[in-house]
């Protein structure tokens, strides 16, 4: 469905070497020319995405505005090239804004974050990632912070902020007429992890819940979802209600292994939900089952002890 917008939107199709597949970068043919998101940091992702807007007839030079849906590196990488090359304003979240005037191309803070998780989860201490030795190619540039129902001028009409919490705390939607921009909020295939996005939050889960019941609620007046990766689509409402679903039935599934096996620490409920975990794999396990432990016992559905959650 080709989107009815007031301007032209270009999909860009970046690679990722992430198991996500490729990011998708969206060119809104406004003024000023505006990006959304702007793919991995890595020479690979910039050297195509430069050669994708040269075959769209449009110059580095040209983009005016950059405005990023999350902190991830795969959606933020790129944006203090383009701002350097062109002087566009980055727009993120205010939460999030530190991603690009403070960032960590060794990923020193990430490594100690996850290793105070896995001290929390009880992971076995032989235990490793697979993303140990990345160094990003990233440089910090000049963020302009936004907030949840801002109003972003593009010249005649307008771009809507909707701050939409969950994958991150600080992840925005983006509204243009009909048309939503949802970044990793809502993908069309798979439901975004929560709680590994965001290792510094708690509470991921209560927030994602809520932000999906908060596009649901304007799915009325959305004709065509552009996502951060995979193929557009249509049926707002229907992704939202099965992406709540999905985890509603989680809990429930974490819910059965507390009440056969608990109490539990957070390690052995991520292997009883999703097998042997590896790699990456391990940090996004044990945080996915954290944050339905987190939000059990925000439902007074589980208890914690300690680092051990167990049926209220």
């Amino acid at each position: 469905m080709k989107p009815h917008t007031p301007f032209p939107i270009t999909t860009l199709q970046i690679p990722n070497p992430f198991f996500e597949g490729r990011n998708c970068v969206y060119v809104i043919h406004s003024d000023p020319l505006t990006v959304i998101d702007t793919g991995v940091a890595t020479e690979k992702a910039r050297t195509e995405l430069r050669n994708s807007l040269k075959a769209e007839n449009i110059a580095v030079e040209d983009i005016g505005r950059i405005v990023l849906t999350h902190k991830h590196i795969d959606h933020v990488g790129n944006a203090w090239w383009l701002q350097k090359e062109s002087g566009a304003e980055i727009m993120i979240h205010e939460i999030e804004s530190g991603a690009i005037s403070d960032v960590d191309p060794e990923g020193r803070r990430w490594r100690t974050l996850v290793t105070e998780r896995f001290e929390s989860w009880n992971v076995p201490k032989e235990t490793t990632t697979e993303t140990r030795n990345v160094k990003w190619d990233i440089r910090p540039a000049r963020p302009t912070a936004i907030t949840g129902g801002q109003q972003i001028n593009l010249g005649g009409t307008a771009l809507e902020v909707i701050h939409t919490p969950g994958h991150t705390m600080g992840s925005i939607c983006l509204r243009l007429d009909r048309v939503m921009f949802a970044g990793d909020h809502i993908l069309p295939d798979v439901s975004p992890n929560i709680g590994g996005g965001d290792l510094i939050h708690q509470g991921l889960l209560n927030e994602f819940l809520t932000s999906l019941r908060r596009c649901r609620q304007l799915s009325s007046d959305i004709d065509l979802v552009l996502p951060g990766h995979g193929a557009a689509f249509e049926d707002l409402q229907a992704r939202c209600q099965t992406l709540y679903d999905h985890h509603q039935q989680r809990l429930d599934d974490v819910m059965s292994i507390l009440r056969r096996q608990g109490p539990l620490n957070v390690y052995t409920v991520a292997t009883e939900l999703f097998g042997d975990i590896a790699n990456i794999h391990v940090v996004l396990g044990c945080a996915e089952a954290q944050a339905h432990l987190e939000h059990l016992v925000l439902e007074g559905r589980a208890t914690c002890n300690g680092d051990v959650y167990m049926v209220a």
